[in-house]
Parts: structure tokens; C-alpha cells; sequence
């Protein structure tokens, strides 16, 4: 129907001004471009994190400035934010911030791994202990591979940078933690900053190493950039809200089809959220895969539960219930389509068709049979 496709054409347009709004990008040169780590490391946070690096090396910012406040979490997610910081041409100073923010477990290793680590009064560092999540007992030789992995990767973040090695690996084998002021003295951070113009302004003429290269800051007058509302969303959260979409279209056209293509966004959703790689072919592989198995595997289930057997001889309980009620004519069966036009039943219009056409528009008019959302109606006397 026309106002179907016009809907249709709508949320296409709308999609497409959506994705403009994703890569709008407007940092510049003397800019700072500012990214938040709140809360526990997932691969959603870390997804975003990495989009907002990259947004920052496309538009030219002279700092990346992530502000961290993290209790720990995923140690895969934290290694992929690691590589992808130490990768990062432009340098990234990490700082927790504000007063009363933690660096703990996986904030360490973020915060060991930038150019610049910096820290608010009245923050901590440390814990960096892994804990190995099991169903059952984990071996204590498994324990200990862990503990000596992540225990290596701070010691090699530490002598990259520059800093307190020692610590840092006591951080791993001891749970260490430690307050701003006590991590500035054994020399596991760079300097402490009350804010963040107070971090700039101490930046300015400062001294990193970037690859093989060393570059001097000049941050002073840096506008602070950080992303859009439209790019705050992640690819987890992307493919959330496409999956949601598509459902909420399945109510309006009601074909049974967009609704298993919106549970496969969702599969593809929680596939991104369990560490599937983000872009190329892993994703829409799961994305085509999940919807197409479901479409073909349950679609006809699903339809029949909903709407009953279109060509079996029985009706289902829901269309026995629309049998013989009387609908009111309100437009269509014209001498051009004789057999096809809409009617009203439940104080709503529906599609209608009949098999003995013409009928008489002021005539009394019942529902014969039921397909899907077509009603099939016939003519009765008023005797």
C-alpha cells in the first residue's frame, strides 16, 4: 500500500541521516579530542573508544585525552584498548578524573599503556590481579599462567613508558593499590592534574615518543572535542537498535519476514558484545546466517501461531473468532478491482477480498475466511 512504502521510504531516509550523524567528524588540529572509560571494561566501551582514536587521527587533533573511572572488567576488551592505544599516532594521555575515580584491575593496564598517565587528587591505582571466571575449579598451574601473563604485560607497558616497573608488577602478584600522590612518587604515573586545564596547561611542551619519533605538545588553547550524541552509540549498540527497528516494522506491515532479519541484529548484537570482531565479514555472517535459519526454520511455526493455517482446512482458534462478524464497506471493489478493496472490523481498516464480485456497497457484508492480514468477505441477505 502506498502509505506502507511511504513509511518505508521514511525510515530509510532516516537510517541514512543516521549514519551521516555517526561519521560526522569535527575535531581539528587545535583541538583535544576527550573519550570516557566509565564503569566496568566491556567490548562495547572499548569499541567506542577505539572509534573515537580513530576520529581523532582522521580530523588531525593534536591529544587524546581519556578520562578514566573503571572498577576493572574484561581482560580481552582491556588487551584490544592496550594494542589500540599503543598503535594510536596521535598521543593519548590517560587520566583519572575526577576526584574520588579509580583506575583498579584493567584500569591499570589502560592507564600504563598511554604516552601520558595522569591522575586527579584523591584517585587510586592498582589490583591489577586477574581473576579467572570458571563454572569449576581452575588449576593453580592455569592460575598462575595468567598471573605471569599479566604480570609480563605490565612490566613491558612500564618499560615502554618509562615508569615504575616493580610496582606495576606487584600490582599483578599482590593486588597493590595505591593513591595519586604515592603512584606520582614511585614514578608510576606522570604527573597528577586537579582538572583538566590543569592538565593541558602541565602537557604544554612536553616531551613523548611516538613510534620511533619524538614530539613536543603544544597544547595550549586546545578546544576540547568529544563525540556527537549519534556517535556515542557502539556497534553493539548500533546493531541493538537496527534489531529493534526492524521488529517494531514487523508490526506494520505484519509479513512475518523483518521480524526474524530484527532477531538476527539482535544475535549479531550480542555476538559484537562477546568479542566478534566489529567490521567485515564475521559480522554479517552472523547477521545473514541467525536471520536466514530463522526465517526459513520458524517463520512458518510463528505464523501459524499468530494467524493460523492459511491452506489447511481449519481454521485456528483466532480466526474462527473473526467468522460470520459483520464488517463495514470503506473503499475499494470498483468495477476496475471488483475483488479487492478495505473494510472496517474492530474499529480498524483491513484488507478484503471476496470471490463473488460485484457486491452491493450498502449490503450487509460477513467474514468467510481469514489469510494471514486479509479478510475474505461475503454478501448475506438481511433475511
Amino acid at each position: 500500500m502506498p502509505s506502507v512504502q511511504r513509511m518505508i521510504r521514511a525510515l530509510g531516509q532516516g537510517l541514512l541521516l543516521f549514519g551521516f550523524a555517526i561519521f560526522d567528524l569535527s575535531a581539528r588540529a587545535d583541538s583535544v579530542w576527550v573519550s570516557e572509560l566509565q564503569n566496568e571494561v566491556t567490548r562495547g566501551q572499548v569499541d567506542k573508544i577505539k572509534e573515537d582514536l580513530v576520529a581523532a587521527e582522521k580530523t588531525g587533533a593534536a591529544l587524546f585525552v581519556l578520562r578514566i573511572d573503571t572498577p576493572g572488567g574484561e581482560m580481552e576488551a582491556t588487551r584490544i584498548l592496550v594494542q589500540a592505544i599503543l598503535d594510536s599516532p596521535v598521543p593519548v594521555a590517560a587520566y583519572v578524573a575526577p576526584a574520588g575515580a579509580r583506575a583498579s584491575s584493567a584500569g591499570t593496564y589502560i592507564l600504563s599503556a598511554a604516552h601520558i598517565a595522569a591522575m586527579s587528587p584523591a584517585t587510586n591505582i592498582g589490583s591489577a590481579k586477574p581473576i579467572v571466571l570458571s563454572f569449576g575449579d581452575v588449576d593453580e598451574d592455569m592460575k598462575q599462567k595468567f598471573q605471569n601473563d599479566a604480570a609480563a604485560q605490565l612490566r613491558a607497558l612500564a618499560q615502554l613508558r618509562g615508569r615504575n616497573a616493580e610496582w606495576l608488577t606487584e600490582s599483578v602478584t599482590k593486588a597493590e593499590n595505591i593513591t595519586s600522590s604515592e603512584a606520582l612518587e614511585l614514578g608510576v604515573i606522570d604527573l597528577i592534574a586537579v582538572n583538566q586545564n590543569d592538565l593541558l596547561k602541565q602537557l604544554n611542551g612536553r616531551s613523548v615518543s611516538l613510534g620511533d619519533a619524538e614530539l613536543v605538545l603544544d597544547t595550549q588553547n586546545l578546544e576540547p572535542v568529544s563525540s556527537k550524541p549519534f556517535e556515542n552509540f557502539s556497534w553493539v549498540t548500533i546493531w541493538l537498535l537496527f534489531g529493534i527497528g526492524l521488529i517494531v516494522l514487523e508490526l506494520v506491515l505484519t509479513s512475518f519476514i523483518s521480524l526474524f532479519f530484527g532477531i538476527g541484529a539482535l544475535i549479531t548484537s550480542l555476538a559484537l558484545s562477546l568479542g566478534l570482531p566489529d567490521t567485515g565479514w564475521p559480522v554479517w555472517t552472523v547477521f545473514i546466517l541467525s536471520s536466514v535459519v530463522l526465517l526459513f526454520g520458524t517463520r512458518a511455526r510463528f505464523k501459524q501461531y499468530f494467524v493460523g493455517d492459511e491452506e489447511g482446512p481449519e481454521y485456528s482458534e483466532l480466526d474462527a473468532s473473526y467468522l460470520g462478524q459483520r464488517v463495514r464497506y470503506v473503499s475499494g471493489f470498483t468495477e476496475t478491482d471488483p475483488g479487492e478493496g478495505l473494510v472496517e472490523f474492530r474499529g480498524s481498516n483491513w484488507r478484503a477480498r471476496t470471490e463473488r464480485a460485484p457486491l452491493d456497497l450498502s449490503g450487509h457484508w460477513v467474514i468467510v475466511k481469514v489469510e494471514s492480514n486479509t479478510l475474505w468477505v461475503e454478501e448475506k441477505s438481511n433475511g
